[in-house]
């Protein structure tokens, strides 16, 4: 049976867990490990000796039967739908005009279109399945689905099948549930299958769930107002194709009433996201382990109280923050934030990487973190802000790298390299001019081997470059278009990027003055010439452009003036 307007997927198959996990550095809420995901992060060399306290377990996100798709026809029950009613032969199945109501534990073959509910009422203890082979709900005023009581429920997509649930109108409340989305359920719910699923829901939210919400396998496009998928608990995704078009958050996960949930689990899968808000936004804790995650437009990229990346390929493009770890609940920059001071430091806030490759385009601060940053492995390009007000890296206390290959481009007015007890060497240059996107970047040692590269997709002046090639004592060259810079690495940190209108690794010479907690760090003097009291210089009548000895060339915006 073919449905208009429903674009085929075709079969797709579950991804498993990326079984190796990396443990969060010291400060951070590290992931619970099984025996084998350690035995396999030993072998891979992933290990970094500053394992913290464990408080997610990942060793049972998701069950066998949230993977398992196959199921019986001969034993499940039939609801076939026809238009404003349906019909069964199932003492288990209540119908009622154009609601269908299931009240026992079982599988359920889902056929036909319904202008109508179709609801799930069963014991607490039950696990119900619903098989959509062909299946279309559409409800103008609740949820296409709405599950009221179950222990667990499992929506199917048959192989080759394409299915849609979609609200058409507001939403009326009908008992105490808020109900706001074109599905919603008060108990677990998974979505798995080798078929495709179509949501819609133009004045609410595309999936609900009011305890911990699944995506194992199958294919998804959802569009809604809100929310594109919403788990209060949990969202946890193992694999499937997923895109998200949403006027709020792409992937929302958050709990009121309980701070030791409200996380978001992706170890697999194919992520596309296309926002008004947050392109994934988690109340605790937000990992991904591996799959896809692309979020094409999005107002912050990555939001959570922490983050973690520890495999995947993260795509990011932004109009403020790219990643952002904040501490608090629910919110976003373009609400003001996790908190009222966007610049507070919260020991609580991290970011960790430590495998994957993560590409970030970002309006603000390319990653952001109110608290620490800690990077020990993967691949980093971050494009970020053209203007001084934010940084390609953001921290407010601690920032180390121990490994992985970093390139952040920016502007130099609030740029911020890592910090001194990083065992990673890595280096802050600013250049004399303003280069465009397009400028292609290298960082090549003195043989001229190239060990870091790419061409920028946006204006800059900054960057930050490190790689585990890079070693102290040694020289470099920093390529950005016409503008040659060479670097002698004295320190591990070479350049500190203070911020504030300073911009640090002016060329060689350039020093790091350790990490800082909250404060603008004071610049020891004879290390970069002060201007006083913030003041351009002023250069006398009658003496040209010449810049009086001892004084920073730049203005205090950071930019050297033109010689005429």
């Amino acid at each position: 049976m073919k449905m208009r307007g429903l674009k085929k997927m075709g079969p797709v198959r579950g991804i498993s867990i990326l079984s190796a996990m990396a443990v969060m550095l010291t400060g951070c809420t590290a992931l619970t490990e099984n025996a084998t995901d350690a035995a396999l992060r030993e072998e891979s060399g992933a290990t970094d000796g500053k394992a913290a306290v464990t408080s997610l377990d990942v060793s049972d996100m998701f069950s066998g039967r949230d993977r398992e798709v196959g199921y019986d026809e001969s034993q499940c029950v039939k609801i076939t739908f026809l238009g404003n009613t349906a019909e069964t032969d199932s003492e288990c199945v209540e119908i009622d005009g154009s609601v269908v109501t299931i009240t026992d534990e079982g599988s359920y073959l889902l056929t036909g279109e319904l202008q109508g509910q179709l609801v799930v009422n069963a014991e607490k203890t039950d696990k119900i399945q619903l098989v959509m082979d062909g299946a279309v709900i559409s409800c103008e005023t609740s949820a296409a689905l709405y599950v009221s009581q179950a222990d667990k429920v499992f929506v199917t997509t048959a192989a080759d099948s394409e299915n849609r649930l979609e609200t058409t109108g507001d939403y009326v409340a009908v008992d105490e549930q808020n109900i706001d989305g074109a599905v919603y359920s008060r108990d677990d719910i998974t979505f798995n299958g080798e078929g495709s699923l179509s949501v819609a829901s133009a004045m609410g939210n595309g999936l609900v769930g009011k305890d911990d919400l699944v995506i194992a396998s199958g294919g998804y496009e959802i569009t809604s107002g809100k929310h594109g998928v919403e788990g209060k608990d949990s969202v946890r995704i193992a694999g499937g194709d997923i895109v998200v078009n949403a006027g709020e958050d792409g992937i929302h996960s958050g709990n009121d009433e309980d701070e030791t949930v409200g996380y978001t689990y992706i170890a697999g899968g194919n992520l596309t996201l296309h926002v008004g808000d947050d392109g994934i936004h988690s109340d605790t804790q937000l990992v991904i382990a591996g799959g896809s995650v692309q979020v094409q437009n999005s107002y912050e990229g990555l939001e959570g109280q922490t983050i973690e990346i520890t495999g995947g390929e993260i795509s990011v493009k932004s109009e403020d923050d790219g990643l952002n770890a904040a501490g608090g609940n629910d919110g976003s920059g373009k609400k003001g934030g996790f908190g009222a001071d966007p610049f507070a430091s919260d020991e609580s806030a991290c970011i960790t990487v430590s495998g994957g490759k993560v590409t970030v385009d970002a309006g603000g601060d390319g990653i952001d973190s109110n608290g620490s940053l800690y990077v020990s492995g993967g691949e980093i390009v971050v494009y970020g802000p053209e203007d001084s007000a934010n940084g390609a890296l953001d921290y407010n206390g601690t920032a180390e790298v121990t490994g992985g290959s970093i390139i952040a481009l920016g502007a130099r007015g609030m740029a911020q390299n890592f910090g001194g007890n990083s065992t990673q060497c890595s280096l802050l240059v600013s250049f004399e001019n303003r280069l465009e996107a397009g400028t292609n970047v290298e960082l090549k040692d003195a043989s001229g081997q190239v060990l870091l590269s790419c061409v920028s997709a946006k204006d800059f002046d900054s960057a930050v470059l490190s790689c585990g090639e890079i070693q102290v004592g040694q020289m470099y060259i920093v390529a950005a278009g016409e503008e040659i810079l060479e670097v002698e690495m004295t320190e591990t940190i070479y350049g500190s990027g203070t911020g504030m209108g300073r911009s640090g690794g002016m060329g060689p010479g350039g020093r790091g003055h350790g990490d800082w907690d909250g404060e603008r760090p004071q610049i020891p003097d004879g290390e970069r010439p002060r201007i006083p009291d913030g003041e351009r210089p002023r250069i006398p009548d009658g003496e040209g452009s010449q810049i009086p000895d001892g004084e920073d060339p730049r203005g205090s915006d950071g930019v050297r003036p033109r010689m005429p």
